[in-house]
């Protein structure tokens, strides 16, 4: 039953993704069938209660990458693309329920979490710049619509990461706002909405390191100097080949 389950809901999701990709206007509802079918695999797969903590722990990446993923898809115009993002998220979804039946939670999920939140933060903001762009909706209001995701991201990731403190949710609470605010500052940057969702995702990977060595109790000079130099040589590389709008 477990692996029929592991096997038949990255297919099924791959299936609803693909049905949305002709039908647009199903997107909501495959969204909405795509998560209950993810949560369901989480509770089998792990045996934990719904009402559990452990099991939102385990389905807060799938369904955020998941769901970020689809709505990227909907501002792309390349159809090679959006295909190779739908089979990326059943290549994600099947190596994700297939480890954490198998016991490797922890390590499995400081690699995917390493990796794959960095691909949502960018799939989440991407879609927040494509829609002020497409659609004029304001800014503010997509921003801050962004706010408890990035939260969810960061608490997923110190998780995974097995950082232990009483603190820990407080910490994700302010990493997230302080990710929401440098996000909106990007987006007063001269550069189209793939080029600013990739500045935020350097955002974002600054911040959650500074975040996760702090509370290792590991942040030192050296190292705020080694990732801050990274982050400009990133951000550097960016500017010089992003278009300017």
């Amino acid at each position: 039953m477990v692996y029929f389950v592991i096997i038949i809901t990255p297919l099924l999701n791959f299936i609803l993704f693909e049905v949305f990709f002709f039908k647009a206007n199903l997107f909501y509802a495959v969204i909405l069938i795509s998560d209950l079918l993810l949560l369901l695999a989480v509770r089998i797969i792990t045996g934990k209660k719904i009402i559990s903590r452990d099991f939102w722990n385990f389905s807060i990446f799938p369904i955020l990458f998941s769901s970020s993923l689809a709505a990227y898809s909907l501002l792309a115009v390349n159809h090679t693309l959006i295909h190779l993002l739908f089979v990326l998220n059943l290549f994600f979804t099947y190596f994700y329920l297939k480890n954490i039946y198998r016991g490797a939670q922890r390590d499995f999920l400081e690699n995917i979490s390493a990796y794959g939140n960095l691909l949502t933060v960018f799939f989440c903001f991407s879609v927040i710049y494509g829609l002020e762009s497409f659609l004029g909706l304001p800014i503010w209001l997509l921003i801050l619509c962004s706010g408890a995701a990035m939260i969810l991201i960061i608490y997923q990731i110190l998780w995974a990461n097995k950082i232990q403190a009483e603190n820990m949710l407080a910490y994700a609470f302010l990493a997230g706002l302080l990710l929401v605010e440098l996000a909106w500052a990007v987006y007063f940057l001269p550069f189209n909405y793939n080029a600013l969702g990739l500045i935020a995702v350097i955002c974002y990977y600054l911040l959650i390191s500074f975040v996760k060595l702090s509370l290792a109790e590991k942040l030192t000079g050296r190292s705020v100097k080694l990732y801050l130099a990274s982050g400009f040589i990133f951000l550097l590389l960016i500017f010089l080949s992003a278009r300017w709008a």
